[in-house]
């Protein structure tokens, strides 16, 4: 038995125990993040670059109560971020956060929408589109 074989039947003992206990080993510098539960609904991410993000998907309730709109300003400019005109928030260059607005009882389509402010010009983004509870 060598040193890798040790060392991989050391971390697939912990793994299991992790999974078991319902838990993970995560260092101590991780940021905490918020866990997809089998409830979330990811409607879309990725990244953009442009004068104007727009996207339009159909949602339903019983995928979650609420959505969410997350960016990053990776560009050199502010950007204006809305969920079906209505819902804003402006993040400046460097910065990134979320809008978040409840999803109706019916299937309906909704907006999101990320624009340079105050003066045009082109943004970029790193975004998610996340339903959830």
């Amino acid at each position: 038995m060598n040193l890798k074989s040790i060392f991989k039947g050391v971390a697939l003992s912990a793994l299991v125990v992790g999974l078991i206990a319902e838990t993970s080993i995560i260092p101590a510098f991780a940021e905490p993040t918020k866990s997809l539960s089998s409830k979330d609904y990811a409607a879309k991410s990725g990244s953009y670059s442009g004068t104007e993000f727009q996207a339009t998907y159909s949602l339903k309730k019983r995928n979650g109560a609420n959505v969410n709109f997350w960016i990053k300003n990776t560009g050199n400019v502010s950007v204006k971020i809305t969920i079906n005109g209505g819902q804003k928030k402006t993040f400046a260059p460097g910065t990134n956060g979320h809008i978040s607005a409840p999803v109706g009882i019916f299937s309906s389509n909704y907006k999101f929408k990320a624009v340079p402010t105050p003066n045009g010009g082109k943004i970029s983004i790193d975004y998610s589109i996340a339903q959830r509870d």
